[in-house]
């Protein structure tokens, strides 16, 4: 009966620590899911913030291009008026031409300050957004890493107060020290990946500035045989291209 008695209390304390171990595995397995969603939260976030960034390059490089066409089409027209002028009124030509470009250059002034007032502001709601996600997501992996830290203590708590556990305690801690060495080499292959991805992005950015580049020298030469094939005297033309080639 004694040994029975013997046997039967072994085997609750081998049920008690299988409790114990699935218990913690369970802990474990929860905590790994945390830190999973809290790494796709950070990466779905960096691959919006690159997005919205591509976006508002995009359009500006649209409303650049709308005014440099509209930039070139006035001009146009202004040398036209300004010919047209000189032939019947080299003095009211020379008046209505400097008239002309103190307008512009008017306008040019308040479409500058207005673009800066727009980059001020869009530059402004892009930072305080991305403020806001970023506080979010910290206050988030605090949390978990709050709630990780409470699990942690009241583990440590009722595995202390059994003295019979000690080897089994210090093996779980052996492991979880070896799962964090884990985690760190993981994290490390994924900045050196992140890395990667933001050089092969810079990259092709670089690329894609280049063809930009290349689009808009095609078309600044389609638009000056465009004019030549008005008729406008060549010594015109040969200003506008100037006037182009300075301000590119």
């Amino acid at each position: 009966q004694d040994l029975e008695r013997k046997h039967e209390q072994q085997r609750k304390i081998q049920a008690e620590i299988k409790q114990i171990n699935d218990e913690n595995q369970r802990l474990k397995e929860e905590q790994l899911q945390r830190e999973k969603m809290a790494d796709q939260r950070v990466l779905e976030y960096q691959r919006q913030k690159m997005a919205r960034e591509a976006e508002f390059e995009a359009e500006q490089e649209r409303i650049r291009r709308e005014k440099e066409m509209e930039t070139a089409r006035l001009r146009a027209l202004q040398e036209r008026a300004q010919d047209y002028q000189a032939e019947k009124d080299a003095l009211r030509a020379k008046r209505s031409q400097e008239a002309a470009e103190r307008e512009w250059r008017r306008k040019e002034k308040e479409a500058a300050l207005k673009k800066a007032e727009t980059d001020a502001m869009l530059k402004q709601s892009r930072l305080e957004q991305i403020a806001a996600r970023e506080h979010s997501v910290a206050v988030q992996v605090q949390q978990d890493r709050d709630d990780f830290e409470r699990i942690l203590r009241a583990q440590r708590e009722q595995m202390e107060k059994e003295k019979a556990e000690e080897a089994q305690r210090a093996a779980l801690q052996l492991a979880h020290a070896n799962e964090v060495r884990r985690q760190m080499r993981e994290h490390q292959q994924q900045l050196v990946q992140e890395r990667v991805a933001a050089f092969e992005e810079g990259r092709r950015l670089r690329e894609e500035a280049r063809q930009r580049s290349e689009r808009l020298a095609e078309l600044k030469r389609q638009k000056m045989q465009e004019l030549r094939a008005t008729g406008i005297p060549e010594k015109y033309c040969a200003q506008v291209e100037r006037k182009a080639l300075s301000k590119a």
